[in-house]
This record gives C-alpha cells, structure tokens and sequence, in this order.
C-alpha cells in the first residue's frame, strides 16, 4: 500500500507539469480579463504570412492580405 520512490518521483513529475499548465491557463485568463473587453487579438489572414502569400481574404470580415481587419466595421 506504501509508494515506493519511483511512484513518488513520477508524482513530483506530474505535479510540476500540472502547476506549469495552470499557471499558463492563469496567465491567459488574467489576460482576457485585463484586456479591453477581452478581446483576443488576431485572426485576419494580413497577420498570417502564409495567408498573405497565398493572398487568401480573412474569413472572418472579408478582408484581403493587405488590407486592416474589418471586423469592427462588419
């Protein structure tokens, strides 16, 4: 019934990738909340430089690779 040393070993590895995880999914989530309206930057394809050399619009507003995000506008 007893945990021999490699048991706990593996249950120290675990831990630590659990906190390192939460911290991260903490970090996020204060993020969200300090950000104006939680908004999450990004998503046009102009951000993306495989998008802007294939030339496909965003799917999101519409807009081209060159073009500023319409989403605000739409």
């Amino acid at each position: 019934m007893y945990l021999n040393i490699k048991d706990m070993q593996f249950l120290v590895v675990i831990g630590m990738i659990v906190a390192v995880l939460g911290v991260a999914l903490l970090g996020m989530a204060i993020r969200l909340v300090l950000v104006k309206d939680g908004e999450v930057r990004g998503g046009c394809a102009g951000k993306n430089p495989m998008m802007q050399e294939e030339g496909v619009a965003c799917t999101m507003c519409g807009a081209a690779p060159t073009e500023e995000c319409k989403s605000e506008e739409a």
